[in-house]
């Protein structure tokens, strides 16, 4: 049995038919009926029934496929890996949502970037519930996201930092002057929030809903430079990391009397190569941590 084989049966399968099975291939026809019957010859059986010059699948046939097609998705998957590594590719894609992207990750960026300047990283700048399922899809190798407390058996994670969300709002605003503010003091504050590809948009809205309180959202957006923007003209408050806060002089973080607690991880998906490159990254992550512990 053979790759070639396997690859001209599927073709059959999917057409029904030789001859536009070979002409997907680029192939002959003699070729591709060849490789069926020398599967049938090695097997012993018959994978098609011939009905009214169509194939239809016999229950071995059906069996076949089904394995087959799980063969080769991994002759696929180990295909793109080796040329991945015969090709000396150095990159990296790791999500980072917008927040992250502002006061953590610039730092670990430059440090990492010291260490391994051949490596390359391609950010895409998304909520950590969208990097998340890019992680599971693997479309990203890694990703520098909000975990929720649920444990998530398809990633790995490792913590990176803990920080809070405090109601930011304009240095003049009347709250600022608070020692801290609840939720239902908000309940006419207008305010900014995320979209809903963010884990503290959910933590939010869950909490507001918990107190029977309708926020009075003026605005969603998943642009920081936007909502700071916002918040810096009195024109809304919004709910960021303690961090984003106190690099902002025009902004004034005032924290929750019950406070929202985040904590932020790398993660990279389980049961899955991992590349030479995202591995330094991960291990870089472990001893970044550690220096600023």
């Amino acid at each position: 049995m053979k790759i070639s084989q396997i690859r001209h049966f599927q073709a059959v399968c999917r057409y029904k038919n030789v001859t536009r099975a070979a002409e997907s291939l680029h192939i002959t026809q003699p070729s591709v009926s060849s490789s069926i019957k020398e599967l049938e010859e090695e097997f012993g059986v018959n994978l098609f029934h011939r009905i009214n010059k169509r194939l239809v699948l016999t229950r071995e046939g059906e069996f076949f496929l089904e394995r087959s097609n799980l063969l080769l998705e991994q002759v696929d998957t180990l295909e793109a890996q080796m040329k991945d590594l015969g090709s000396g590719k150095n990159l990296i894609r790791i999500g980072v949502p917008p927040m992250i992207g502002t006061f953590l990750f610039p730092a670990m960026f430059d440090a990492f970037h010291e260490k391994y300047p051949e490596i390359k990283l391609e950010m895409v700048e998304q909520g950590s519930r969208i990097t998340n399922k890019l992680v599971k899809s693997e479309e990203l190798d890694l990703a520098m996201a909000i975990v929720d407390e649920a444990v998530d058996h398809e990633l790995h994670k490792l913590d990176i930092f803990s920080t809070r969300l405090v109601f930011c709002v304009r240095a003049g605003h009347p709250l600022a002057c608070r020692d801290s503010v609840g939720l239902q003091d908000l309940r006419q504050e207008p305010i900014i929030l995320f979209k809903s590809d963010s884990s503290q948009n959910a933590i939010l809205l869950s909490r507001f809903k918990s107190l029977d309180i309708e926020p009075n959202v003026l605005l969603s957006s998943s642009q920081l430079y936007t909502i700071k923007h916002f918040v810096a003209a009195g024109r809304a408050g919004a709910f960021l990391f303690q961090e984003i806060a106190d690099m902002e002089p025009d902004i004034a973080g005032v924290p929750l009397e019950e406070p929202i607690l985040m904590d932020i991880c790398l993660i990279w998906k389980k049961n899955r190569h991992i590349y030479s490159d995202a591995a330094k990254f991960i291990e870089f992550t472990k001893s970044y941590n550690e220096g600023a512990k």
